[in-house]
């Protein structure tokens, strides 16, 4: 079999692999940009919902500490019952895994921390700022106890502030060297899992009767327990079944992309050989860095004549006669009536015996047409 035509059967099924692995790959990435699309849609309802009930409750939280603000100073009113209360209440709410944990504390318009729900969080909090408030706020880390309340309230069990630095406090959020901590509400954590941060900050102002300003009552809510809602798509993806076939349609265009890669060189190569190129190692070596550019300029650049002369329907090599032997393809227009030398369609003379090709063609067909005609006359003396 001729090695070009073989090359062009198994390019084929390959052609066909890469074509569908790409078609499939594509289909996937749009199958995951609907399914990002939805969740996106789930979260901003859900953030939503979250944010209007958890406004409610701050108002009348606000309200209900505004009115003992009125019977007791600012630093008394962590030891009201209604403080008490509401530490009772927010132990009872972080014991339920099916819930988002919520952090209640109030800052006075000095800036000094008056109370804080769960009060264990804030006591550790407040007591690793005192002691290392120097260093935190020299490296630039926070502008104040309210920065670092706002900031690493929700992330408070991650973090150990013995000798508590930059370094020491990225790494152990898993943040690079090169993120910054913003102000509010917090830096996003594990952006490549994340698309938003899932706490969410809230304020509100605190007065008296009088519209005197007493502080602000601030109420940050972890919202890992749905997480899920707040996936990247890189991540989406992942628990999709995108994950599992991606894979197979990478490798399998990987594997039929680097079989074409190196079956276009190999055709050059062959190519180049039956036309008896000097060089057709060079002109392989191009194609195969330069694939369908250094393809174009060869066949550009190409002789239009091979060095041997082979069929024009299959390709295989003949030595001469009517018909090739290969696939019984009329050869009659592409040999020489005199000499049966291999010619072209657009030659005038036969190289090799000079015999005048157009006018053997027409006395071909001068014969041809003078030979139907005595037939068609035979046929009408017969009638």
């Amino acid at each position: 079999m001729n090695k070009k035509k073989l090359i062009r059967k198994i390019a084929l099924p390959a052609a066909i692999v890469f074509v569908a692995s790409m078609i499939g790959s594509f289909s996937l990435f749009l199958y995951v940009d609907s399914l990002y699309e939805k969740r996106a849609e789930e979260l901003n309802a859900h953030i939503g919902e979250l944010t209007d009930q958890n406004q409610k409750y701050l108002h009348d939280i606000t309200q209900a500490v505004q009115e003992i603000a009125e019977q007791v100073r600012t630093e008394d009113l962590a030891s009201t019952q209604l403080i008490q209360e509401l530490q009772s209440e927010f132990l009872r709410e972080h014991q339920k895994t099916d819930r988002a944990k919520k952090y209640l504390w109030m800052i006075d318009t000095s800036g000094e921390f008056v109370f804080g729900s769960p009060t264990a969080v804030f006591v550790r909090l407040n007591s690793a700022f005192d002691q290392q408030s120097e260093v935190l706020t020299n490296a630039g880390l926070f502008r104040s106890r309210n920065d670092f309340l706002t900031k690493l309230v929700d992330r408070h069990h991650k973090i150990n502030f013995a000798n508590l630095d930059l370094n020491s406090l990225k790494k152990q959020l898993g943040l690079d060297e090169s993120d910054i901590l913003i102000s509010i509400p917090g830096y996003r954590e594990d952006s490549w899992y994340y698309s938003r941060e899932r706490a969410h900050l809230l304020t509100s102002p605190l007065t008296n009767q009088s519209g005197t300003v007493l502080g602000t009552l601030f109420l940050k809510i972890d919202d890992s327990v749905n997480q899920r809602l707040y996936y990247s798509k890189f991540q989406v993806q992942n628990e999709s079944v995108a994950s599992t076939l991606a894979p197979a349609f990478a490798f399998f265009a990987f594997l039929a992309g680097l079989f074409l890669w190196f079956l276009l060189p190999t055709w050059v190569y062959i190519d180049a050989q039956q036309r008896d190129i000097s060089n057709p190692g060079m002109w392989a070596f191009i194609t195969l860095i330069s694939l369908i550019f250094g393809l174009a300029i060869y066949l550009i650049t190409r002789p239009s004549a091979m060095k041997s002369f082979h069929c024009p329907q299959c390709e295989n090599e003949v030595n001469g006669g009517a018909f090739c032997p290969h696939c019984g393809f009329d050869l009659a227009s592409t040999m020489c009536p005199q000499c049966q030398y291999p010619i072209k369609p657009e030659w005038s003379f036969c190289p090799s015996c000079r015999t005048e090709l157009m006018a053997k063609v027409e006395l071909e067909t001068e014969k041809k047409q003078a030979v139907e005609k005595e037939k068609s006359e035979k046929k009408l003396l017969k009638t």
